[in-house]
C-alpha cells in the first residue's frame, strides 16, 4: 500500500501542470505560477522520501557502516560482538567504476566532430584538430574529472545519474542523482517523457548578483531583478562594515558585492534555489528558477528555452528497470545490499567463533572461587587459584560452515551483477591457450556490455550538447577564446568550427570497452592483419599499442602522433593531369573532383614552369602552350572553390599564381613574336618583292613541336585511360572483397 501511495503522489504531481486552456488550445506555459511550482516540488519531495531513505542505507553500506546497530547490541548485552564492515561493497564499486574510468583515460580524443565546409580530403584533418582541441578544453576544465567520476559513481550505486546545465549557455555541466533532481514517479525511462524535472542548488550571494549586475540585460534574458534582490537581502545576515545582523538596504549589500568582497559573498548563508525544467505541449523545454524558501515570484523564467530535453539535462541509467520507468531502475547498491549485509554478518560470526575457539574455558566450583580467581606466574608458567577447573569443550569450527556460504554469496554476487570479472573466470588448468584466455575475458565482460551501451548513448548526448554550447557560445569566455586561438593556430578557420554539424558529434569508443586485457587482445588481432593496412593505418595501430602500454603522455616519445591525411585518388589524377598540361593539351575540370587537391598539385607545377622561364631553363616556344593550358585549368578549378569560405586562402594563392602566369604568358607571347619577326627580316626577299619568307628553321622547329605535342597528348590520353581502367578494376575487386567479408560476417 505504501508503494501505491508513492506512485499516486508521483502521478498527482502532474496535476500542477496545465495542458489546454479554456478554448481547448495548448497552453504556452504549463507551469502556471510560482505557487504551483512550490506545490509541485513538495509533492515530488514527499513521494521520494522512501527512496531517499533507501539511498541513504546504500550510501552507508559503501561508506563502511557496520552490519549491526551497535546501540542495540550494547543494550542487549552483546556489545563485544564483532561488528565490522569488511569493505566488500566498496571493492565491487571500485571494480565496476574502473571500466568507466578506462573509457575516459584510455582515449586520446573524447569526441569526434563533423565539419560541413571544405573539401572531403581536408575536412578529416580539420575535424581531428577540432576534436583534439575540444578534448584538451574538457580535460583542462578542473572539475571535469571529478564530475565524470561522480556521475559514474552515482548511476552505478543508485541506477540513475544526471548531468545538467544550470545556465542557458555555459558549456560546463553539473552532475547529481535523484537526491539532486526530482522527477514524477512512473515516468518512462526516456528524457522525452519527463514532464518536469526539479533540481536543487545552493548559490552564494555573489553568484546570484553576477546574473543581475546589469539589470536591463538581465531582465531582457528573463531575470526578475527585484525578486533576486529581495531573496538576496533576506539571506544576507551580517553586515561587516556596520556590525549589524542584516544589511539596511540593497545599496549597502550591492556596494560590497561590487567591491568583490569575499566575506559578503561567502560568509553569508547560501540561497537554496529550485530549477524547474518543464516540457511544454510542443515538446520544447521551459526553464524556471525560484527560491526554495518563501518565494514571491520566479527568479528566472524563459519559455521554450530549449528545443529538446538533452539541451537541459541528460539521464544516465544503469539498466532499463523492471517496468521501464526511471524509479524501477536499480543500481549496484540495491542489487548487492542484502548479499553484502549477510556476508558481513557471516564474517563477523566467523571471527567470533575463532575468538571463542582460541579462548581457555575456566569453571570455578563456587562463587567464592570465582571472586578469588587469579593467576600466579612463575616464569613461563601460570598457576590457577584452588577450586578452579579447566573445562575441555569442543567448540564447533564455524569457518567450515561459513566459508561455503561466503563462496556461494560471492558467486551469486557475480551472477546478479555485471562484475563477473571481480572473481574471474574458472581457472581449471594453469595451462591455457590464448583462445581460452580470450573466452574467459569474453565471459567476464559480456554482462557489462549492456550497461556500457546505455552509458555511451547518454554520453553521446551530453558531449553533443557540450559541443553545441561551445560552437554557439557568444559570451566573453576566456577559455573559449583560447580554444579558438589554438584551433586557428593549427590552421582551422573559425567559420569551420561555427558550421560544425553538431548533431553528428559522437563520443569516441574505447578499444576493449573499458577492459585493459580486452584492448590488448584486440590490438594483437589487428596487428596480425596489419599487412593489409595502408601506411597511415599501420602508424595508427602502432600508436594505439604504445599508448596502451605506456600511456598517451609518453607515447610521443616513441611514435609521435601523425597529422597527415591519407592520399586520395585525386592526388594521382592531378599528377597525370600535370603531365598532360605540360604538353599544352587542355584538360577539362569535373565538378565532383576534390578541387582543393587539384589546386595543391597544379599550382606548384605552374610556378615551377614560370621559374624555368625566368631563368632561361625552358624554351619559350615549347613552354607557351603549357602556360596557357595550366592557366585555363587552374582558373576553372579556382572558380569551383570560390563559393566555399573555408577555401578562401587556397583560392587566393591560386589567383596570385594566375596573375604571375598571365604576365608570363604576355611576355612569352611577345618574345616569340619578336623572334619570328627578326627571323623574317633576316631572310632575303625572294623575287625582288612579295611577302617576306618565315625563317625555315623556325617554322620547321614549330612544326616539329606541334607533332611532338600531338604524340605526347595521344600518349598521355592513352596512359590516362590505362590508369583509370586499372583503378576501376582495383576498386571493383575491393568492393567485391568487402561484400564477401560482410556476407561471411
Amino acid at each position: 500500500m505504501a508503494t501505491n501511495k508513492l506512485q499516486m503522489d508521483g502521478l498527482d504531481a502532474l496535476d500542477g501542470l496545465g495542458s489546454l486552456d479554456e478554448k481547448g488550445k495548448p497552453v504556452k506555459s504549463r507551469l502556471k505560477d510560482v505557487k504551483s511550482a512550490v506545490s509541485l516540488f513538495g509533492t515530488l519531495l514527499k513521494a521520494d522520501e522512501q527512496s531517499a531513505a533507501n539511498r541513504a542505507r546504500v550510501d552507508a553500506m559503501f561508506d563502511g557502516a557496520s552490519p549491526y546497530d551497535q546501540g542495540r547490541l550494547s543494550s542487549s548485552g552483546q556489545g563485544l560482538k564483532t561488528n565490522l564492515n569488511f569493505g566488500e561493497a566498496q571493492r565491487l564499486l571500485d571494480i565496476s567504476l574502473s571500466a568507466y574510468v578506462d573509457l575516459y583515460s584510455s582515449l586520446e580524443k573524447l569526441v569526434e566532430v563533423k565539419g560541413t565546409l571544405g573539401e572531403p580530403s581536408e575536412i578529416g584533418a580539420l575535424e581531428d584538430i577540432v576534436s583534439e582541441e575540444i578534448t584538451h578544453l574538457l580535460r583542462g576544465w578542473p572539475e571535469f574529472h571529478s564530475n565524470y567520476l561522480r556521475l559514474c559513481t552515482t548511476f552505478i550505486k543508485h541506477g540513475v545519474g544526471v548531468a545538467y546545465f544550470d545556465t542557458p549557455d555555459d558549456w560546463r555541466f553539473r552532475v547529481g542523482g535523484f537526491a539532486d533532481i526530482l522527477i514524477p514517479r512512473q515516468t518512462p525511462a526516456s528524457e522525452n517523457f519527463i514532464d518536469v524535472a526539479i533540481g536543487r542548488r545552493s548559490y552564494h550571494l555573489h553568484e546570484l548578483y553576477s546574473y543581475i549586475k546589469n539589470p536591463k540585460a538581465a531582465e531582457k534574458v528573463g531575470w526578475d531583478v527585484d525578486e533576486v534582490k529581495r531573496v538576496m537581502m533576506e539571506n544576507a545576515t551580517s553586515d561587516r562594515r556596520t556590525g549589524a545582523d542584516s544589511y539596511s538596504n540593497w545599496e549597502a549589500l550591492q556596494a560590497e558585492l561590487k567591491n568583490n568582497d569575499v566575506y559578503a559573498g561567502h560568509e553569508n548563508p547560501t540561497v537554496s534555489v529550485l530549477h524547474f525544467w518543464v516540457r511544454e505541449m510542443d515538446g520544447s523545454i521551459s526553464h524556471y528558477l525560484c527560491s526554495e524558501r518563501d518565494p514571491k515570484n520566479f527568479l528566472y523564467k524563459k519559455l521554450s528555452r530549449y528545443d529538446k530535453p538533452e539541451q537541459a539535462y541528460v539521464m544516465f541509467t544503469y539498466g532499463v528497470g523492471s517496468n521501464g520507468t526511471y524509479h524501477s531502475i536499480r543500481g549496484l547498491g540495491h542489487r548487492i545490499f542484502n548479499h553484502i549485509q549477510t556476508s558481513n554478518r557471516l564474517r563477523c560470526q566467523m571471527i567470533d567463533g575463532a575468538m571463542l575457539g582460541s579462548a581457555v574455558m575456566i569453571q570455578p566450583d563456587s562463587q567464592r572461587a570465582l571472586d578469588e580467581l587469579g593467576f600466579t606466574y612463575y616464569g613461563a608458567y601460570a598457576v590457577l587459584s584452588p577450586n578452579v577447573n579447566i573445562i575441555e569443550k569442543a567448540v564447533p569450527n564455524l569457518s567450515t560452515a561459513v566459508q561455503p556460504a561466503l563462496q556461494d554469496i560471492s558467486q551469486q554476487l557475480a551472477l546478479n551483477t555485471d562484475t563477473v570479472s571481480t572473481y574471474g573466470a574458472q581457472q581449471g588448468s594453469p595451462y591455457r591457450n590464448q583462445m581460452q584466455v580470450v573466452a574467459d575475458m569474453d565471459v567476464s565482460t559480456r554482462l557489462s556490455g549492456a550497461s556500457l551501451n546505455l552509458f555511451y548513448a547518454s554520453w553521446n548526448r551530453l558531449l553533443r550538447e557540450v559541443v553545441r554550447r561551445i560552437v554557439n557560445n557568444k559570451k566573453n569566455d576566456p577559455v573559449l577564446k583560447d580554444f579558438y586561438s589554438r584551433c586557428e593556430a593549427r590552421g582551422v578557420p573559425r567559420e569551420f568550427i561555427k558550421t560544425l554539424d553538431v548533431e553528428r558529434t559522437r563520443a569516441v569508443r574505447s578499444i576493449g570497452n573499458g577492459s585493459y586485457a580486452n584492448r590488448l587482445v584486440a590490438l594483437r588481432e589487428l596487428q596480425a592483419i596489419s599487412g593489409s593496412f595502408d601506411d597511415v593505418g599501420r602508424k595508427n595501430l602502432t600508436r594505439d599499442i604504445v599508448s596502451t602500454r605506456v600511456g598517451h603522455d609518453l607515447a610521443d616519445r616513441y611514435t609521435p602522433q601523425q597529422q597527415e591525411a591519407r592520399p586520395t585518388v585525386d592526388n594521382k589524377i592531378a599528377f597525370f593531369e600535370n603531365q598532360q598540361l605540360m604538353t599544352g593539351s587542355p584538360v577539362p575540370v569535373v565538378t565532383n573532383e576534390l578541387h582543393s587537391v587539384h589546386l595543391q598539385t597544379h599550382v606548384p607545377a605552374l610556378m615551377q614552369l614560370i621559374e624555368q622561364l625566368n631563368t632561361g631553363a625552358a624554351d619559350p616556344v615549347q613552354a607557351l602552350p603549357a602556360l596557357q593550358a595550366f592557366y585555363q585549368h587552374i582558373a576553372e578549378t579556382a572558380q569551383q572553390l570560390a563559393a566555399d569560405p573555408a577555401q578562401a586562402g587556397m583560392v587566393g594563392e591560386a589567383n596570385q599564381a594566375l596573375q604571375f602566369a598571365e604576365e608570363m604568358i604576355n611576355n612569352t607571347t611577345k618574345q616569340v613574336q619578336k623572334m619570328q619577326r627578326e627571323a623574317a627580316q633576316a631572310e632575303p626577299e625572294a623575287g625582288g618583292g612579295g611577302e617576306p619568307q618565315v625563317d625555315q628553321a623556325l617554322a620547321a622547329k614549330m612544326q616539329e613541336h606541334q607533332i611532338k605535342m600531338q604524340i605526347a597528348q595521344q600518349k598521355a590520353e592513352l596512359d590516362m585511360q590505362i590508369k583509370r581502367a586499372k583503378f576501376d578494376q582495383e576498386q571493383a575487386m575491393r568492393d567485391a572483397k568487402n561484400a564477401m567479408e560482410m556476407t561471411s560476417q
